[in-house]
């Protein structure tokens, strides 16, 4: 029922995180293995949960909106892999590599303060 809000389980990052030691992070869906190999999994739910990673575990928030960022940019530009992909929506179909390319070329563009 939780893929109804936002479209797909592949947006959906997951964290289990107990009072002391580090959490686990991963998509929602797992590791898709009825896809594996095929170019057609949606990475972004990987890229939040890393996301929540930095953020929850390794207090690392500013590096979690970098991410977090990129992946909405990719979003605006119109890339959609195939499961949060609708007929007549006038996005970009692409696959796994496509957009796990795509965000780490957003997080390329993203100037960073450098604190010395």
């Amino acid at each position: 029922e939780a893929s109804m809000l936002v479209g797909s389980l592949g947006m959906l990052p997951s964290a289990s995180i107990g009072e002391s030691g580090p959490g686990v992070f991963e998509p929602c869906h797992g590791s898709a293995p009825d896809i594996a190999g095929e170019d057609k999994a949606n990475p972004l739910a990987l890229i939040l949960s890393a996301a929540m990673m930095l953020r929850y575990d390794l207090d690392r928030a500013e590096e979690a909106a970098l991410l977090e960022t990129a992946v909405e940019a990719v979003l605006d530009e119109g890339l959609r892999t195939a499961d949060i992909k609708q007929e007549g929506d006038g996005c970009k179909l692409v696959g796994c590599i496509e957009m796990g390319q795509a965000v780490a070329a957003q997080l390329e563009k993203i100037e960073v303060p450098v604190e010395v």
